[in-house]
């Protein structure tokens, strides 16, 4: 079976605000700033048009899995995007990106399971993992389904606009704006630490039992780490929130409470002593 790799494309930043996105050259930049032009759940066409296939390809790989006798087979597409700018020593100073892209096949015969993986998604590359994923089995060939029937879900992560709309100039300004509140905070605090991170999957997948699955998967972290000094004494503690959620998460409400979990969750540990001994 092929191994799994990571196709991983980093820009980082040392001093300022010398920070910047990272140009993806897949195909699927186009199609995948078209489809987010507003919130909401992609439709299927977004998805084949993401990957470059249709419900004919996808048919015709999956044939050729089942053609050694496989009971069911599978069909696993996935473009995750990553993103993460940070600030310490009150200067943004590092950003970076990751992206994983490609499709996995399945094939079930019996007790045993063969997968095949491909970052490059072409006739001719899903093919060969499709028979390196059937090479399992060897009985007769198994057809895959006439058509698919789209199995429809509930939209789970309601957004204004999807991350891949947003640009980087949209979230540095987030970060100063928390470091300057810590440090208003408490005049404790001695040094802040701001790290915030946003991805987005795309999720299609294939069975041979005719079912037809899509989903769009947005994420994003907050973190706030501080360190506070009293009396020659060091103290640190971070507070961080995360969710399915859009920039628009980021309230002043939620930005505020964030800051003062983290800074009240560090200058209390001066108070901290310890137990005394027993069972």
């Amino acid at each position: 079976m092929q191994g799994l790799s990571r196709r991983e494309f980093m820009k980082k930043g040392c001093s300022g605000l010398a920070v910047a996105s990272v140009p993806f050259v897949f195909r699927t930049d186009t199609h995948a700033a078209s489809a987010a032009a507003t919130g909401g759940s992609p439709a299927l066409n977004e998805f084949y048009e993401m990957f470059g296939v249709d419900e004919a390809l996808i048919r015709k790989i999956m044939g050729i899995a089942l053609g050694k006798g496989g009971d069911y087979c599978d069909v696993f597409f996935q473009n995750r995007v990553f993103h993460y700018i940070g600030l310490e020593d009150n200067i943004v100073n590092e950003a970076y990106s990751n992206v994983d892209f490609g499709v996995g096949i399945r094939v079930l015969k019996g007790d045993q399971t063969g997968y095949s993986f491909t970052e490059e998604i072409t006739a001719k590359t899903m093919a060969q993992a499709a028979e390196t994923a059937a090479s399992i089995a060897n009985a007769g060939k198994t057809l895959p389904p006439a058509q698919f029937k789209v199995h429809k879900t509930p939209q789970y992560y309601p957004i204004q606009n999807r991350w891949e709309t947003v640009k980087l100039d949209q979230k540095i300004p987030l970060l100063p704006e928390i470091n300057q509140k810590v440090f208003s905070a408490d005049k404790r605090i001695i040094k802040c630490r701001i790290g915030c991170s946003d991805d987005y999957s795309y999720i299609l997948i294939a069975n041979s039992e005719g079912r037809l699955v899509h989903d769009y998967q947005p994420m994003t972290r907050l973190f706030v780490s501080c360190t506070a000094e009293q009396d020659g004494r060091k103290e640190d503690n971070y507070a961080m929130t995360a969710g399915r959620y859009g920039l628009e998460h980021y309230t002043p409400a939620k930005i505020d409470q964030l800051v003062r979990e983290a800074v009240e969750g560090t200058v209390l540990l001066f108070d901290a002593v310890k137990p005394e001994a027993g069972e």
